[in-house]
């Protein structure tokens, strides 16, 4: 390198250096050098556009009170001339844009909002460009304690149906609530789903309601927020009795023959209804028709016991007959009954038709046709393969249709001659199983079976939340909707296994789980167990929707109770907070009609969402002053009346004098 160029390098190095540590002070750089031909360096100075936020400031809280608007200074300055301010606002917890391209000017404000905020401010210099800096900040107000909204205190369902009743409770502060109903057992509380920002729907349901369920039913329903806030509502539930309908019995086609073996129909037709028994009960009343007129025998009215022996020349017939049963109304008809349509109360009547063939030489039935034809099949699980078959009986008979799967009646087919029967195997079936259908004449029979290779469709995956509950069915299959009863009182495990409660296997596995939670002494080592139902009752051997513990840990405790400082389980329920709710009185809630919890007033401030309505002492001297004012008024009359009856009194008195 010649002489000339250490030089010049050295010179632009100094420079260099007296600007960086002469002009920092004053001004903002951004240096970017490079070096062009034979050792000259070229240095680019750039000089920097600096906006400073001071308000709101870069990850600060502030704290408001509820029902205040949240009004923060915006205060901000920049290092150049500026002639145009902007700012733009993002709720970043919502993702929304509250505020695009808002023209402002330094030393204002702003309005936030709730959470988390992204303020970003724009500066225009003067004849340059925009240049923009950010600041993210956070509005905090305390918590408020959910509402309960948009249900009735008193709801009507009928028995043998399932209530579904929806209600909601809106929480300000976004939490994802946690219900409950008390006592549990028919009606049970959906979890929560949060579709909005501030409401959770919930449902009141049952599965199908007995006999056993009629009545009025006083239940609670709660709602409790992460900070254990909750809001409670009674609701009665009133189950209305029906007059259930009798269930009876298909009889199907029926065969005699004219003499020898099975030469008399003795049949009696099977009937159970709810209210009123059983045939031997003598409560139902029967009736037998003749759909040709025939009338060969008939039926016992009170029993629905047949017997009949044909007679020569009464061979060779098919014949057609109704029976029918009739049960009783109701004693008690509930005032609201019309909510049950078409059930109202009055008597049911349910009836069925059968054949009745008369042979000398009764020949069994036929399969003349089926479809597949090929009776070793491969099946998908989900997928729905179609069955049918064509009978024929040369005595005239219109044999039975039944269709099994894996010997268990799955269809019963009535007077038809051909039947197709669609059929899948579901998600999580595989192996091989079987179809078969068997048609009969009451007598003899034919039959004729598929074997099924299926192969398994992973069923789709349901999250159950700790609780019970899971969807409903869809998509054409069941899936189990768990829900359980509260839990047990909690039970000593050293105590029950000594008296036999608990087996030995059972005692280990508890005391596992109490060392797992912490519980190492054995007088505070418990559980408790409860009972869970499917209420959509899929009846699977291997549930699809698993079915939730029934058992669990619990710390034990003498003599649980409504004032032990403990949230437990007692009295046939369990408590919603620390000795409040379920089977102790009601939790402090922001409805109750009460000043507790903290509250500025009855069910205002604190942790209530309501803000109290300000005190106006003007309100009570304005009532002060109406009041003087009327007495003054009353004080002026009676002073005019006093004046008129003394100038009343002197004129006469003058007269008086006048006259003497």
């Amino acid at each position: 390198m010649r002489k000339e160029d250490v030089f010049s390098v050295l010179v632009l190095t100094l420079v260099f250096v007296f600007i960086v540590y002469m002009g920092t002070s004053l001004f903002s750089f951004a240096f970017t050098g490079y070096v062009v031909d034979d050792g000259i360096v070229q240095i680019d100075v750039a000089i920097s556009r600096i906006i400073t936020i001071f308000s709101p400031e870069d990850n600060a809280t502030y704290n408001f009170d509820k029902g205040d608007p949240y009004i923060i200074e915006l205060n901000v300055s920049a290092d150049f001339d500026v002639d145009e301010w902007k700012y733009g606002l993002f709720d970043s917890r919502h993702g929304v844009v509250v505020e695009n391209d808002t023209a402002f000017v330094p030393n204002s404000s702003i309005v936030a909002v709730r959470w988390d905020n992204i303020l970003t401010v724009y500066a225009h210099e003067v004849d340059g460009e925009w240049y923009s800096q950010s600041s993210l900040f956070y509005v905090n107000i305390s918590n408020s304690a959910p509402i309960l909204s948009n249900f009735s205190d008193l709801i009507y369902v009928c028995e043998a149906e399932s209530l579904e009743y929806e209600i909601n409770a809106t929480d300000i502060d976004e939490d994802d609530l946690i219900g409950d109903i008390s006592p549990k057992n028919p009606f049970y509380l959906s979890i929560g789903i949060r579709l909005n920002w501030t409401i959770n729907y919930f449902n009141i349901i049952s599965g199908a309601l007995g006999k056993d369920d009629v009545g009025v039913h006083n239940e609670t329903v709660s709602v409790v927020d992460v900070e254990n806030l909750t809001d409670s509502q009674n609701v009665t539930i009133v189950v209305i009795e029906i007059n259930n309908p009798p269930v009876v019995e298909d009889i199907g086609a029926q065969t005699v023959w004219l003499v020898g073996e099975n030469s008399s129909f003795d049949y009696r037709f099977d009937v159970d209804d709810v209210e009123d028994g059983i045939n031997e009960d003598g409560n139902l009343t029967f009736n037998l028709t003749w759909d040709g007129g025939e009338n060969l025998f008939d039926i016992g009215s009170s029993d629905g016991v047949m017997n009949y022996s044909p007679t020569l020349g009464e061979e060779g017939e098919t014949y057609s007959l109704t029976v029918c049963v009739e049960d009783n109304p109701l004693g008690n008809v509930h005032e609201n009954i019309s909510l049950c349509s078409p059930r109202d109360g009055d008597v049911e009547i349910v009836c069925d038709n059968f054949t009745l063939t008369v042979t000398d030489e009764n020949r069994p039935p036929n399969i003349t046709a089926y479809t597949p034809v090929n009776t070793s099949l491969n099946m998908t699980g989900t997928v729905t393969e179609t069955f049918s078959a064509w009978v024929y009986d040369p005595d005239g008979t219109i044999p039975d249709i039944d269709w099994y799967v894996d010997d268990v009646l799955i269809e019963h087919n009535e007077n038809v001659p051909s039947d197709s029967f669609n059929y899948s195997f579901e998600c999580g079936v595989s192996g091989n199983h079987s179809i078969e259908i068997v048609t009969t004449d009451g007598l003899l029979n034919d039959s004729q079976a598929w074997n099924i290779s299926v192969s398994s469709v992973d069923c789709p995956v349901i999250p159950v939340s700790s609780g019970g509950g899971a969807a409903a069915s869809s998509g054409g299959y069941c899936f189990e909707s768990w829900f359980c009863d509260d839990w047990n009182v909690c039970q000593n495990v050293e105590s029950s296994f000594y008296l036999g409660v608990l087996l030995k296997e059972d005692y280990i596995f508890s005391k596992e789980i109490c060392l797992q939670n912490g519980e190492e002494d054995a007088r505070f080592c418990g559980f408790q167990i409860t009972n869970c139902y499917d209420l959509n009752a899929c009846e699977r051997s291997d549930p699809i929707v698993a079915r939730p513990e029934e058992k669990r840990f619990c710390s034990f405790t003498e003599n649980p109770s409504c004032s032990d400082r403990i949230k437990n389980c007692h009295g046939g329920g369990c408590e919603l907070l620390i000795d409040c709710g379920g089977p102790c009185s009601a939790c402090s809630t922001c409805s109750d009609g009460l000043q507790n919890q903290g509250e500025s007033g009855v069910d205002c401030g604190g942790p209530c969402p309501f803000i109290c309505e300000p005190e106006v002492p003007f309100a009570i001297i304005s009532k002060t002053l109406i009041v003087l004012a009327i007495l003054a008024l009353l004080l002026v009359l009676y002073l005019l009346w006093r004046m008129f009856l003394l100038s009343k009194k002197e004129n006469e008195d003058e007269d008086e004098n006048k006259s003497a």
